[in-house]
């Protein structure tokens, strides 16, 4: 597998499926389930950001290759976790 799809596509496939639970009709899953699925994934989105962070500090730190390709992928799983802190109401 590539970087690229490692790093970026994963990434934008959880968010991207995120906001398609979250864009759903009420009648469809029904209020509380749609937020708590919604919530579910972006727990999940954060605690792998945060895991995403330490790997790539951790690659920094011991100077490896690569390890902006991890700190991209946790820009990118922050926006779920960002989305429910700051703009759902």
């Amino acid at each position: 597998m590539s970087r690229e799809a490692k790093h970026i596509v994963i990434p934008l496939a959880l968010i991207a499926i995120f906001f398609l639970v979250a864009a759903t009709p009420v009648e469809l899953l029904g209020c509380r389930n749609r937020g708590l699925i919604a919530v579910a994934l972006a727990l999940a989105c954060g605690l792998t950001g945060i895991v995403t962070a330490i790997r790539g500090l951790a690659g920094k730190i011991r100077g490896r290759q690569g390890s902006e390709w991890w700190m991209a992928s946790t820009l990118i799983l922050a926006i779920p976790a960002a989305y429910i802190v700051f703009l759902a109401r």
